[in-house]
C-alpha cells in the first residue's frame, strides 16, 4: 500500500515549483531586457544616419558628383588614348 503524501508536503512541493516558476521567469524577464536593448541600437543607428545626412547632404551628395566626374575624365582620357593610338598605327 502507497503511502499517501501529507498536506504540508504536498504545499512544500508546490511552493519548491512557485519558487523555481519565479527564477525562471527573472531570467526571461532580464532576457527580454537585454534583447530590447540590443533591437533598439539598429534603430538608433537608423535615427542617427537619418539626422547626418539631413545635415551634411549637400556635401556627401557633392562628393559623390565629383568622383564620379572625374572616374567618367578617366575613362574619357583612356579611351581617347587608346583611339588615337590605333589611328597613329593606321598611318604609314
Amino acid at each position: 500500500m502507497s503511502k499517501k503524501p501529507s498536506d504540508k508536503g504536498q504545499l512544500e512541493t508546490i511552493i519548491w515549483h512557485l519558487e523555481r516558476m519565479d527564477k525562471r521567469d527573472r531570467m526571461r524577464t532580464w532576457g527580454s531586457f537585454f534583447k530590447g536593448l540590443l533591437s533598439i541600437i539598429p534603430v538608433l543607428a537608423f535615427i542617427w544616419g537619418a539626422w547626418y545626412f539631413s545635415q551634411h547632404g549637400d556635401e556627401i551628395l557633392a562628393k559623390i558628383a565629383k568622383q564620379a566626374a572625374e572616374q567618367a575624365a578617366e575613362v574619357t582620357r583612356q579611351g581617347t588614348n587608346s583611339l588615337f593610338d590605333q589611328i597613329k598605327n593606321l598611318q604609314p
